[in-house]
């Protein structure tokens, strides 16, 4: 049973992308003779996309790691994959530090308490926990902050016997180069100190999308796109150009009723349009902020529907919205709204572009797709047909083609 109101998910998209990513990280200065390795970040249920479908994709595909950025999010991925490589970079709490390490999962770890903490919990297992150390090189979120105390904390984290620090790793604020490079050169001057005190790391990594896209010498061992892979092209990265990136999704759904207006009716909540001169065709579509299309895209969003631009009127409400479907030709109830996301063949650019959209709603294209809902299905797509969905409101997911 599937809603009208879902999210297509093309999975060969995603591959394409990652092969996208491949070309360009072998394209750039290798550290160590060869290409860094690729964390993929599925934090928020993959951007949206799905966690698990998108997981196991990928490690077909052979990523290094997938990177959440939380425990709960490590576990439902460790379900299904029980080998890989995850790590969460984000903050965990320390008593969730028994259950990260019987799960094997690769902690984040920023000051001596956490340390001390974690490597009680994993030698009263009998095990050693995976951890790496967040430096803050001026973000001011997480980290050990750089500067006189920062090598004294990661030594002494880095001696504790129930830890294995096997990485080390920064997020750039990305405000301007000038402040991007700063960053960078106080994280790789703590990296220097702590290797000339006999600490080695396996993974360093700076880069998420935008950073690797941006700044090829700072991609190091490690890089973590996210974004990147379901087409979400960083601005200002000339290093893309030319570069087939793809946008793998669509949020979709379907005219539930066609009514006609008179020239000054309202629709929806405050009357906030009314008909013009003329009267019009108006659309209700089963779609509304708490599927994840924002209310800002009142009176100024547009859909597509028979391949001609509609545009959304009155308030967008929690369970649905309103479309003037005048200018549509044939339009009828039960034909299908996109309401944003890929037309036909993935180009960035059709259907209605996240960008576009993102820029009316205030908000950028990251927020726009993680922002759907988890009471909007997940469709997917794999080598050119149907691959099953997940309801996760329904428990219920299929593995094969019944949409």
């Amino acid at each position: 049973m599937l809603r009208d109101t879902r999210l297509l998910v093309d999975l060969d998209l995603i591959a394409h992308n990652l092969r996208e990513l491949r070309a360009l990280l072998d394209s750039g200065p290798p550290i160590g003779g060869k290409a860094p390795r690729i964390a993929a970040v599925l934090k928020a249920d993959a951007y949206g996309l799905g966690a698990t479908r998108v997981a196991s994709l990928l490690a077909d595909e052979g990523v290094d790691l997938l990177a959440v950025a939380c425990l709960s999010e490590a576990i439902e991925i460790r379900r299904v994959l029980r080998d890989m490589d995850i790590l969460v970079m984000g903050h965990s709490p320390s008593d969730q530090f028994p259950e990260l390490v019987r799960h094997n999962i690769i902690a984040t770890i920023f000051d001596e308490t956490q340390a001390r903490a974690l490597s009680r919990a994993a030698l009263a297992i009998g095990r050693r926990a995976r951890v790496h150390a967040k430096i803050d090189s001026g973000m001011n979120r997480l980290g050990i902050k750089t500067g006189s105390d920062a090598l004294g904390i990661l030594l002494a984290i880095a001696g504790e016997p129930g830890l294995d620090v096997e990485g080390i790793f920064t997020h750039l604020a990305l405000d301007n180069e000038d402040s991007d490079r700063l960053q960078f050169s106080r994280f790789m001057e703590l990296v220097d100190g702590a290797q000339a005190r006999g600490l080695r790391f396996r993974y360093r990594h700076v880069c998420d999308s935008i950073g690797l896209a941006r700044y090829p010498e700072f991609r190091l061992d490690l890089v973590r796109p996210g974004a990147i892979l379901w087409g979400i092209v960083p601005n200002r990265a000339p290093l893309l150009d030319g570069r087939d990136f793809r946008l793998p999704l669509s949020f979709r759904s379907r005219i539930s009723r066609l009514r006609t207006l008179d020239a000054g009716e309202g629709v929806g909540y405050d009357f906030s349009w009314k008909a013009p001169r003329g009267g019009a065709l108006l659309a209700t579509v089963p779609a509304g902020y708490a599927d994840g299309y924002p209310r800002n895209l009142s009176n100024v969003g547009e859909v597509l529907i028979r391949g001609r631009r509609a545009p959304v009127v009155g308030l967008v409400c929690m369970d649905q919205l309103t479309v003037d479907a005048s200018s549509v030709p044939g339009v009828a109830e039960g034909d299908e709204v996109l309401l944003f996301g890929a037309g036909e063949g993935g180009g960035i650019d059709s259907g209605i572009p996240l960008l576009e959209t993102s820029k009316l709603a205030s908000t950028n294209r990251n927020d726009l797709i993680a922002s759907i809902s988890r009471r909007v299905p997940r469709v997917y797509r794999r080598d050119g047909r149907g691959a099953g969905h997940v309801d996760y409101v329904l428990g219920e997911e299929t593995l094969h083609d019944q949409c």
